[in-house]
């Protein structure tokens, strides 16, 4: 299979050397990206400068920073090159830095912007991020991918079982994607990382408690929906 896969976290820029982030570090990704390449797939695997990259060299690695970066390094890829399947572990950004109010004034935020000085309290106004997981369908369909399997991410923390599930269910909702793995930051440790692969009716298709469960559980689904896409 051909499969594309996203990781690592956004940083968004309030001025040229100041950003909001978050906690991703890339390591799903990278594992995931590693064991997909390893087992004969052609992998491309867009991260974060920043994040822990894939050991394996046949892993194809394209950079992002920001969201904005990212949308478009996903674009590119999804309309020049054909995909089976797209997973987005990518912790994308929320919010955006908008706007800046410092020393009475108001100034548009972002990497434009020289550095603020810091003798002034800083206000920082956010606007809502677009949700990318909605348009990996729509932009896999323009590239000629319509039957690519989709599977997004869903991190929650220290949510109850039925909070998850609701979250879980807002997001297929929303991106029409195939499957989700559903994991909490609670959970998660240096050697651990629980998860559950959930189907669009809210079933949990696999579990398990590593990356690598992970990456077995997904490669083994994913390669089971290849014929099935090709009988139709």
């Amino acid at each position: 299979m051909r499969v594309l896969i996203t990781g690592g976290g956004c940083r968004e820029y309030i001025d040229s050397v100041r950003v909001v982030t978050n906690s991703s570090s890339g390591k799903t990704s990278a594992e995931l990206a590693g064991f997909f390449a390893q087992n004969g797939n052609e992998v491309t695997l867009i991260t974060a400068e920043n994040a822990i990259k894939p050991a394996d060299s046949a892993v194809k690695c394209v950079f992002f920073t920001t969201g904005q970066e990212l949308s478009q390094a996903i674009q590119s890829e999804l309309c020049t090159r054909s995909y089976d399947a797209v997973i987005h572990a990518a912790a994308v950004s929320d919010y955006i830095p908008s706007e800046i109010i410092t020393g009475g004034k108001t100034i548009k935020a972002g990497k434009q912007v020289s550095k603020l000085q810091s003798d002034e309290e800083l206000t920082v106004i956010f606007r809502k991020a677009p949700k990318l997981a909605d348009s990996l369908r729509y932009w896999a369909a323009e590239g000629g991918n319509p039957n690519a399997k989709i599977v997004c991410f869903k991190l929650t923390s220290g949510a109850a079982p039925s909070d998850r599930a609701r979250a879980a269910a807002k997001l297929f909702a929303h991106s029409n994607a195939d499957f989700i793995v559903a994991n909490d930051l609670s959970e998660i440790t240096s050697d651990l990382h629980p998860f559950n692969i959930l189907t669009s009716d809210g079933k949990i298709h696999a579990a398990g408690t590593t990356n690598l469960q992970m990456a077995q559980e997904l490669l083994s689904l994913l390669k089971t929906a290849e014929p099935e896409e090709a009988e139709k």
